[in-house]
């Protein structure tokens, strides 16, 4: 079951036919909730389902109220850490927890069991969430810490080791959760298990779905400047492990049909794209154009987005119409300075140029109103959301604390025009409905409109193709104009 070549086939990488799309589905969908019949579990004699301890959560509530945890109270917090964890990794391995998914019949002592789902949401209630909006502040630092720890150390071992594939699922799904804290623990094993060229497809998904959520973390120190929750060395090598599975389709999909991509079948195509699109997804969260990656080294992540959006002929398979929407999404949360200094080099009206073919290839299918193969207004919403929040982000002063407040001035014109044109060519008639909430039928997205703006930046005779000037590597390519 856990094979992706037994997928049915597909005319378009990023839209396969239902039948691949709900096997993929059921396989990597973020909730875990509906799962294929899955044979030869090891025949173990059940032993009842874990105790939560009444004190410990206790201790728990208290130690995340507290205003940091004294230094000489730290040894028994972390003893009360690790009891904790302890409950959650036995919890999420139980051999009845993943019958129950099977079998609803199953009971412990008459009781329900309790889906991974609940599990994830009980163990959330005590996951502190850094960012400018929360309450969350260095002196959280020390139970952020030390419950990160504990965390990844219970559930670390279940991922990569357990024999039961489920459980290292449901395992990597509790990680997810536990890691927008921005824990340091978890950076070193969300990176290892993207870069291990043997993690199987299913685990390199749910890895991707924590990377985003441990780079959607804030550091509680710096929330004026939007750094990542740990140092550049860190934050840089799980970025490029997340660029990696974008630009490299192989590190995806171990055993791929004849070893390149270009022998691959359509039903593993179709698992790449699907897969890739929360890579893209993921290195959406990174909240800066360009990374310091040690010494006289930088990395850029936005060109990586910007060659999803122009459909840059080395991403095989092409990225289809979500990739797109989630790289657009991306580099309008990307801002072009670095610890309140502007990057000198980075092209405004290069960036511009990309977003706009990323949402000419969205926005294409939905010139048929009737189209329902994306949820287009949840969509649009979102897009329209990121480019109202982009303009702040090229003054280097910005406070995302107060989001309202920036110099219009440092806005280039270029995405002022993209923002004005995007919303009436695409975001207006996504969002326009009849009578009953039904898509209006006559709201059509201006696609030849945009279509014709991105020929006019393309052939403006001051046209600079690279997205950081000082660096030949980051040219955007066009990939119809031979």
């Amino acid at each position: 079951v856990f094979g992706f070549t037994s997928l049915a086939g597909a005319a378009q990488p990023n839209s396969p036919p239902v039948q691949a799309l709900s096997l993929t589905q059921r396989i990597l969908k973020p909730s875990f909730s509906q799962w294929p019949v899955i044979r030869g579990f090891s025949v173990l004699q059940d032993t009842p389902l874990p105790t939560k301890s009444s004190s410990v959560i206790s201790t728990m509530n208290d130690l995340k109220e507290a205003r940091g945890i004294p230094k000489a109270q730290l040894e028994n917090a972390r003893m009360s850490f690790q009891a904790f964890a302890k409950y959650y990794a036995e919890m999420i391995s139980h051999p009845a927890i993943y019958r129950a998914m099977q079998d609803p019949k199953i009971t412990a002592n008459g009781a329900p069991i309790p889906s991974v789902d609940e599990i994830a949401r009980d163990l959330s209630r005590f996951i502190l969430e850094p960012s400018p909006t929360s309450k969350v502040t260095p002196e959280n630092l020390d139970y952020i810490r030390e419950l990160g720890n504990a965390l990844d150390a219970a559930l670390k071992p279940l991922i990569e080791t357990h024999p039961e594939r489920i459980v290292r699922m449901n395992a990597l799904r509790l990680l997810s959760v536990v890691a927008v804290s921005g824990a340091h623990a978890h950076y070193h094993t969300i990176t290892g298990l993207l870069t291990n060229a043997n993690t199987p497809t299913e685990l390199k998904y749910g890895a991707l779905q924590a990377a985003a959520n441990l780079l959607s973390a804030y550091d509680p120190n710096e929330y004026r400047i939007r750094i990542h929750s740990h140092g550049n060395n860190e934050v840089a090598q799980l970025v490029q492990a997340i660029q990696a599975c974008i630009t490299n389709p192989k590190l995806l999909m171990p055993g791929l049909a004849g070893g390149q991509i270009k022998d691959a079948p359509p039903e593993q195509l179709a698992v790449i794209a699907f897969v890739r699109r929360q890579a893209v997804k993921a290195l959406g969260q990174v909240r800066f154009v360009m990374l310091p990656a040690g010494e006289e080294k930088s990395i850029y992540p936005a060109f990586t987005l910007a060659q999803v959006c122009v459909s840059d002929p080395v991403l095989i398979p092409a990225p289809g119409a979500a990739e797109c929407a989630e790289a657009v999404i991306g580099i309008t949360n990307m801002a072009p300075s670095w610890y309140g200094n502007p990057v000198k080099d980075f092209n405004g009206d290069a960036a511009v140029e990309a977003v706009t073919s990323g949402l000419i290839t969205f926005a294409g299918k939905r010139s048929d109103p009737t189209d329902r193969s994306l949820p287009w207004r949840s969509y649009g919403a979102r897009i329209s959301t990121g480019l109202r929040a982009w303009q702040p982000l090229f003054d280097p002063s910005f406070n995302p604390a107060k989001p309202n407040s920036f110099l219009a001035s440092d806005v280039p014109a270029a995405v002022k025009d993209l923002i004005t044109r995007s919303q009436t060519a695409i975001i207006a008639p996504m969002e326009k409905v009849g009578i009953g909430g039904q898509p209006d039928l006559s709201a059509r997205v201006d696609i030849e409109g945009m279509k014709a703006f991105l020929r006019q930046l393309r052939t403006n005779p001051k046209r600079e193709p690279l997205l950081f000037t000082n660096n030949p590597e980051t040219a955007l390519v066009i990939p119809d104009i031979k």
